[in-house]
């Protein structure tokens, strides 16, 4: 499929950012002992709603100057990527390490896809191998309370904003018995689309359209450029208690002992990114700084899913990894050693709520739409299973408003959507030209929809019996539920 509009052709998805291919490592520095190198450490992961990779430090031009100057001191994952790109599934696959259409994880936690209380995951792994696991600001994995960490300071509405987060974080950590490692958990509610209406109570206003950086997936057009002005506003608000949090934990003593993660869930909230497979839509943010300096400034060319995760920091902390983890834990290369990389990728779409019906606060269209992929370090390819959607002109996307095409002054798609899309994502980054069709990439085509059905199969994947999950529980928010 080619997009609607005609965007701004730049030749990188981060012009600006100076990245190359090559896998940039620091001599390794620091303590010998325990984990290759450094004692049990403690490990802070910090989780942004909806920011892709719109950071100064992918090179996109928008103020993250905390963030910006936090990379510099970490290792920077240039292809890292969700496994789902919707807000829960992605957060369950990272938080378990197991594909959604496994972990059973394949839609909105308030829609009624809730993670099911016997899958285990990171928090109750890091439980048992002696953690002090604390939690602070927004989850979305499972309800509210729900996902056992031994303090968990989600206590109400407000806690999902940056602000509340850092504060609450911050406390538990000076007032907390130091005898034991800690893993906290902090979720930030902002960039999403739902606090941008609140950017000038909470965010000091809307960056001014002038300003405003516009990736090269889209046109620049007046009403994109007021939107990514809230957006912008909300990324600066983020990257402002970011930067709190790492100069509190460094007053505390433990930008030493502390491993910290920043991450992202999925693609920013814009047309072709999140909730879809594109590129832009599954790409994150993944900066990790390591206590002894290792890796440092490291710009890492390596395809990192985010089920990767669980492994890498199971493996840090010392803790038994599961055999049954389809991941692979980096874990080596973050302390300066070579380390075996993913020769391709898988991710999957399946539910997400859609768009607000008839404008009602809170009701949502919770569409199915079966999609697959592989993505090796030059294609992607993308199979769309769904008949009920096939043929029709829609595109998934989550988006601020109704009416994306009006209110962002873009046309509406003017084509049926075909079952598959091939990308040369070397030559062609922003995925404008499908090569599905064309005869040269047939055997390139062949080979990866052999993958893609290869993984279905041994991952027993219900897209490809035709199967539709059924929704455990009605949609609402559990405890929360009419708070």
């Amino acid at each position: 499929m080619g997009v609607w509009w005609t965007a701004r052709p730049e030749s990188s998805p981060y012009p600006e950012s100076g990245v190359t291919h090559d896998i940039i490592l620091v001599a390794q520095r620091g303590r010998a002992g325990h984990n290759g190198g450094m004692k049990k450490p403690n490990i802070l992961y910090f989780v942004a709603h909806d920011c892709g990779r719109h950071l100064g430090a992918y090179g996109a031009r928008v103020a993250t100057p905390n963030l910006d100057a936090f990379a510099s001191t970490a290792a920077r994952f240039d292809r890292a990527f969700c496994s789902s790109p919707a807000c829960s599934p992605s957060r369950i696959c990272a938080m378990t390490g197991l594909y959604a259409h496994v972990s059973g994880g394949v839609g909105l936690a308030h829609m009624g896809w809730p993670l099911a209380a016997d899958v285990p995951t990171i928090v109750d792994r890091l439980n048992d191998a002696g953690y002090e696991t604390i939690h602070s600001g927004m989850e979305h994995e499972r309800h509210p309370g729900l996902n056992r960490y031994q303090v968990d300071r989600q206590e109400n509405w407000d806690d999902f904003r940056t602000d509340v987060a850092v504060d609450k974080a911050l406390a538990c950590l000076g007032a907390r018995d130091r005898k034991r490692p800690f893993y906290l958990n902090v979720g930030s509610q902002q960039p999403h689309a739902s606090t941008w209406h609140r950017v000038d109570e909470w965010h000091g206003g809307a960056v001014p359209p002038d300003d405003v950086y516009l990736p090269p997936f889209l046109p620049d057009r007046p009403a994109l450029r007021a939107a990514f002005g809230r957006f912008q506003a909300a990324m600066r608000f983020m990257d402002a208690h970011f930067g709190r949090l790492i100069e509190g934990l460094s007053r505390l003593g433990h930008d030493r002992d502390t491993v910290v993660v920043f991450t992202t869930d999925h693609g920013i909230a814009a047309p072709r990114a999140k909730g879809t497979l594109y590129e832009r839509g599954v790409e994150t943010a993944l900066l990790i700084r390591m206590p002894d300096g290792v890796c440092a400034g490291a710009a890492i060319d390596r395809l990192t899913p985010n089920i990767d995760l669980v492994p890498t920091l199971l493996e840090a902390a010392g803790a038994d990894v599961p055999a049954n983890l389809p991941g692979r834990s980096f874990w080596p290369l973050l302390r300066g050693r070579p380390c075996a990389a993913h020769d391709a990728i898988f991710t999957e779409r399946n539910f997400h709520g859609e768009q607000r019906v008839h404008g009602r606060e809170g009701d949502f269209i919770d569409r199915y739409d079966p999609v697959r992929a592989v993505r090796t370090d030059r294609f992607h390819y993308i199979r769309y299973f769904d008949p009920g959607v096939k043929g029709q002109p829609w595109l998934p996307f989550e988006t601020p408003v109704d009416g994306i095409a009006g209110e962002w002054g873009l046309p509406a798609p003017r084509r049926p959507r075909p079952e598959e899309e091939l990308f040369d994502v070397m030559q062609d980054p922003q995925e404008f030209v499908d090569l599905a069709a064309r005869p040269e990439y047939r055997a390139v085509k062949a080979d990866l929809s052999a993958r893609l059905r290869r993984w279905m199969e041994e991952t027993d994947d219900f897209a490809l019996r035709g199967d539709v999950p059924r929704r455990p529980e009605p949609p609402g928010w559990g405890p929360w539920e009419g708070r």
